[in-house]
């Protein structure tokens, strides 16, 4: 049947993407990236799945602020990726992923301290324009592994890991929230996914390529 063969098909396609997973994590570099890619994006991920439950609980936004804060946060994520284009060309993906979770901690350290909603706008401003750039940049520079006619498969194992950075993270502040009382102390641990993505990401080599 229909149904079945999508299964199938589904399936197959799982298992491609899970063996060429596999075959990555033999190179050592590609290890490193991999590994590197999964715990900063769950700091990323963290941030775009507490930030509201922050700014509400904390800082007591309403409802129709929350969604005035994320358009903003939307506009500087588009406009970060378009200003660092140039830039991601020009320095390498590398050196731009380091620059943009250098930012990203100091983010993080800085809503430790925030009080009122202006500032706290203003500082997801910033962390929209470090998403945009963080996305393209971490895209260049897993575009300098792919060989010539595997970008669709090196691409699944991109998308399925990207998927699967939303774990630990999470947990983590959720755990800290409540045995602290606050959520202060949780956005301090995020700082150490940046932190630990920013050491591993040191130790890759750069391929830059066209694609």
């Amino acid at each position: 049947t229909g149904a079945r063969g999508l299964r199938d098909a589904a399936k197959e396609g799982f298992k491609s993407t899970f063996r060429h997973f596999l075959s990555m994590c033999r190179d050592k570099n590609q290890r490193r990236f991999l590994v590197a890619y999964l715990i900063y994006e769950d700091g990323v991920n963290t941030v775009i799945v507490f930030s509201s439950i922050f700014a509400a609980t904390t800082l007591g936004f309403k409802a129709d602020e929350l969604i005035y804060m994320y358009l903003i946060v939307q506009v500087t994520a588009l406009a970060g990726a378009f200003i660092m284009a140039s830039r991601i060309d020009l320095l390498g993906p590398k050196k731009v992923i380091i620059i943009t979770l250098l930012l990203w901690i100091a983010v993080t350290l800085i809503a430790y301290f925030i009080k009122t909603k202006g500032s706290f706008v203003v500082l997801a401003a910033f962390a929209g324009l470090g998403l945009g750039t963080l996305q393209s940049a971490t895209r260049a520079l897993y575009a300098g592994f792919i060989p010539k006619g595997e970008e669709s498969r090196y691409f699944g194992v991109f998308n399925l890991a990207g998927k699967s950075s939303a774990i630990i993270g999470p947990l983590v502040f959720g755990y800290l929230s409540s045995m602290f009382g606050s959520q202060r102390p949780a956005i301090l641990s995020v700082a150490l996914f940046f932190i630990a993505g920013l050491a591993i990401i040191y130790t890759v080599v750069e391929n830059r390529r066209e694609i």
